[in-house]
């Protein structure tokens, strides 16, 4: 773990926290025994997402990726192991898949996804499908990938409760309005105010509005982490080189033209700034770590 890692697990705190005070509440519907197993049985239930069969369930229905093809395979398995062998790790604690897509893009995930779209496959030259990998590789090593899953995971229940709770206050202030503005009114200042309690007896939910700005931010960081691994072994400047032919091809526009709020919400640096931090490694013999 680097310490965008640890950023991320504390920042999913307030939603675990949450979470677990709707398993509680949950678990007291059944006998105390029966109770006490849900919540712990929801404790453990994270340990699948490093359940390597499991992951690649998962894989299938939520990330929509498929094992490469023999003849993808030949052309991605000797760039992996080239690059596992530069880090010094075995590639084979990991599994390769490919995403049926026409955008130019990598991704890790969970424990042991490495995902690489078929156009990357197809586009890229292999010294420049290596940089990537090597840049995912980076991810994995850092526990980039396995903290930001957790902490969707055990941030779900609070999550689907704040997205069940906004959906049937609005529906209800929507009810009422029909009825009385004066009853819609009263039922905004109840709920709000019951929103309120609830902060006030809960502190960490004061946290919650600011969360997702701060996970981006961790996010921002995790990406340079994982360029800078990619630079100690020695794919820095062929990783300049992938990244510059993006901001060329306009990759920086899209997020540029929803304004600042845009850019705190990415979870990717703008290219620019990956570059410049890369160029560290444009000097020096490949593969040596800078002082």
């Amino acid at each position: 773990m680097d310490s965008s890692s640890t950023t991320t697990l504390l920042l999913h705190l307030p939603h675990l926290l949450a979470s677990l005070l709707i398993i509680w509440v949950i678990s007291l519907i059944f006998p105390t025994w029966l109770g006490t197993s849900f919540i712990l049985v929801w404790l453990a239930s994270g340990a699948l997402m490093f359940h390597r069969p499991t992951e690649r369930v998962v894989a299938r229905l939520f990330y929509r990726v498929r094992p490469p093809t023999a003849a993808e395979l030949a052309r991605l398995q000797p760039l992996w192991d080239e690059v596992t062998r530069r880090a010094g790790l075995d590639g084979t604690r990991y599994d390769l898949w490919i995403e049926d897509s026409d955008e130019v893009n990598a991704f890790g995930a969970a424990g042991h996804m490495v995902g690489v779209t078929r156009n990357s496959l197809n586009r890229l030259t292999p010294d420049r499908l290596a940089a990537v990998l090597a840049h995912e590789l980076g991810h994995h090593v850092n526990g980039h990938t396995w903290a930001g899953l957790l902490g969707v995971y055990y941030g779900l229940p609070a999550r689907i409760a704040m997205i069940i709770a906004t959906y049937v206050t609005v529906f209800a202030v929507a009810l009422a309005a029909q009825f009385s503005v004066l009853a819609a009114v009263i039922l905004v200042l109840v709920s709000g105010g019951f929103a309120v309690a609830i902060a006030f007896t809960f502190p960490p939910a004061f946290a919650l509005p600011a969360i997702p700005l701060l996970i981006s931010w961790a996010g921002r960081r995790g990406e340079l982490r994982a360029d800078r691994f990619a630079g100690d072994i020695g794919y820095g400047p062929m990783l300049i080189t992938v990244f510059t032919d993006s901001l060329n091809r306009g990759a920086d526009m899209e997020e540029r033209q929803q304004g600042p709020l845009g850019w705190l919400l990415s979870t990717h640096p703008p290219l620019h700034t990956r570059i410049r931090a890369l160029e560290i490694f444009t000097t020096g013999p490949p593969g040596s770590r800078p002082s």
